[in-house]
């Protein structure tokens, strides 16, 4: 059913959060975004390994952290299950705790160690992503109806009062629950209609630059600069011999710049020069950045003083760094 990449919002939350210095007013709210979506993405890989369980006669099309379009803004499904006979978007949620939905008031809360603590519903979540799938299907002429779900990716979390409306469930029960729509649903999409709604929602969902510094009240100071070191993750390895060396760690690497410069492109933007990957990197001279952006990336502009270079994604690049965060959680 395919691979889950690293987010975009989540692979720049973990390079601001890693950039910026512990001191800094905005540093504990970064720090607990980043938190939260860690959590997030460990539930959502945990539901992709359980999903492939499942045993159906036709094989679906799932896409992972794709954004629906509502109404001029952009709602998130966690999965969208594509099949000819339904169509379920999944909730995913990785908490602890004992769970209660109150049905009279709307609310959600948990209690964890004695403490009660609200959180965001996520039966609301899920009907706005049901809602939002609904409305983008019918735009395209496929009016269907979609199935919603909860799934719980952790074990520590208990159901003592559930959703009226929505199944919730644990992750393990998952294959289940999608073996038994396709029992009890006809087929109604063809191969066809399930290709068309993954390539224009793929289109859709490109995400846009995130605005940062402006939501955290970072400048560019706020920023350290410097070549992550693909061993121990430390920030200022040092140019040396046609390679990068980590003194931190005694670990050399050819290319840990491209890594790098997709943390750059996650925060900044795909664009870049000379100068810029000078100041990044921290390197000698102007001379040696021109030289390792010409060996992996095209110009966009013919100025030969300021040329530009497309840094374009490859998030693949940042899986190691975002794999050591989750099992340092």
């Amino acid at each position: 059913m395919g691979k889950r990449v690293v987010q975009e919002r989540l692979a720049a939350m973990a390079v601001i959060e890693s950039r910026v210095r512990t001191g800094h007013p905005s540093y504990g709210r970064i720090k607990e975004d980043l938190d939260m979506r860690l959590a997030g993405y460990a539930g959502e890989k945990k539901a992709d390994f359980y999903m492939e369980e499942a045993t159906l006669k036709d094989k679906p099309m799932v896409l992972k952290d794709v954004m629906v379009p509502a109404g001029g803004k952009r709602v998130q499904v966690d999965t969208l299950v594509l099949h000819p006979a339904f169509v379920l978007a999944v909730e995913v949620k990785n908490m602890t705790g004992e769970l209660y939905f109150d049905e009279d008031t709307g609310q959600f809360y948990r209690i964890k160690n004695g403490v009660r603590e609200g959180m965001r519903n996520p039966e609301d979540q899920l009907n706005r992503s049901i809602a939002a799938t609904e409305r983008f299907l019918a735009s395209i002429e496929l009016p269907v109806r979609v199935h919603g779900a909860i799934v719980l990716a952790s074990y520590n979390g208990l159901i003592i009062q559930g959703p009226a409306s929505k199944p919730i469930f644990p992750v393990d029960r998952l294959p289940g629950h999608i073996e038994k729509l396709e029992k009890e649903n006809r087929a109604v999409l063809k191969r066809t209609d399930l290709q068309f709604i993954v390539d224009t929602l793929s289109l859709l969902s490109r995400e846009k630059q995130d605005q940062y510094f402006k939501w955290y009240n970072l400048t560019d100071d706020d920023i350290d600069f410097g070549v992550r070191c693909p061993s121990c993750f430390k920030i200022g390895m040092e140019r040396g011999h046609g390679k990068w060396i980590c003194k931190k760690c005694n670990s050399d690497s050819a290319d840990a710049h491209l890594a790098t410069l997709q943390e750059y492109r996650v925060i900044y933007g795909e664009v870049v020069t000379s100068k810029i990957l000078k100041d990044l990197m921290k390197l000698p001279n102007i001379y040696l950045a021109n030289r390792l952006l010409q060996e992996k990336f095209s110009t966009i502009n013919e100025n030969k003083r300021n040329k530009q270079y497309r840094v374009k994604s490859d998030l693949s690049l940042l899986e190691p760094f975002i794999k050591h965060l989750l099992y340092r959680r």
